[in-house]
């Protein structure tokens, strides 16, 4: 199967928002609960303190803690989202300028990948996993970084998302 898909900045800005936003929403759950800790334990610290109690202190100092904890993965995480979607706008800017077709292949050895950038040829062996999100195939690389390549089915249509989606559950084990 091969596909011609030309760029679609809105599409892109989506696929890309939500690959971001899968990546990074268990970290911020978790981030989240250091902060629904420590409000509880600077109250409760304080109230100790007041009954006149030392132990209230250390109460307060495990709430800072969390507290300190939820602002700094907070603010590593803003700068992390801020980062990606400057990269996420140059990369929309460049395809438009270049106005041309990205096309992916889905070979039986092989995935193949070619845009206005750069070209790949990868051996399905490479991919670790697929994910469908919101009518999105995710493709998977096996490295460190998390590398995925995306297909909505906007893009190519229900029946051939649909033969693609088969295809690749096939090839990725």
């Amino acid at each position: 199967m091969k596909f011609e898909i030309p760029f679609n900045s809105q599409i892109y800005t989506e696929q890309m928002t939500l690959n971001f936003n899968t990546a990074w929403n268990k970290n911020l759950k978790n981030n989240r609960n250091r902060l629904f800790w420590a409000v509880p334990m600077i109250i409760l610290g304080g109230l100790i303190i007041y009954g006149e109690n030392n132990l209230g202190f250390l109460f307060m100092a495990i709430g800072i803690h969390y507290s300190i904890n939820f602002y700094d993965y907070y603010a590593y995480y803003k700068k992390s989202k801020k980062a990606f979607f400057e990269l996420v706008e140059k990369e929309k800017n460049g395809q438009i300028v270049a106005n041309e077709n990205s096309v992916l292949e889905f070979n039986d050895d092989y995935f193949s990948y070619k845009d206005y950038k750069y070209e790949a040829k990868i051996k399905w062996k490479a991919f670790k996993s697929t994910r469908i999100i919101d009518k999105n195939l995710f493709l998977d690389l096996g490295l460190g970084n998390n590398s995925s390549y995306v297909i909505g089915e906007i893009e190519i249509g229900s029946e051939n998302f649909n033969t693609l989606i088969e295809f690749v559950k096939r090839k990725i084990v």
